[in-house]
């Protein structure tokens, strides 16, 4: 069984790739090094609670979803909860209203 610190580190570079952002991208993002993101996704350092909090903002999620180590499909829905809790509650009617219409569509 993998060590947390090694899960996390996945986590974080499973979604980083998804973003199609590299480790110098997401460094510099979450104000961190990028050889110690490196680190951090091989799992060869414990991350603090305010870089776990970085990373996650910068890579556009909440901290459980790195934390809890969802699958893809649950990162892509964690992702759109993380972007619509941005929005005012007119933009949230919005988007729902597009979300609606392109099912609509996709049929």
């Amino acid at each position: 069984m993998a060590h947390v610190g090694e899960k996390l580190g996945q986590t974080i570079k499973t979604i980083r790739k998804r973003n199609n952002l590299s480790q110098q991208d997401l460094a510099e993002l979450a104000e961190i090094s990028y050889k110690y993101l490196g680190e951090i996704e091989r799992g060869q350092v414990n991350l603090s609670v305010e870089i776990l909090i970085k990373i996650s903002s910068a890579l556009h999620v909440e901290p459980a979803e790195i934390l809890t180590m969802e699958s893809a499909d649950s990162a892509d829905l964690s992702r759109a909860k993380f972007l619509l809790s941005e929005l005012s509650e007119q933009d949230v009617k919005r988007a729902i209203d597009l979300l609606e219409a392109l099912k609509k569509h996709s049929s």
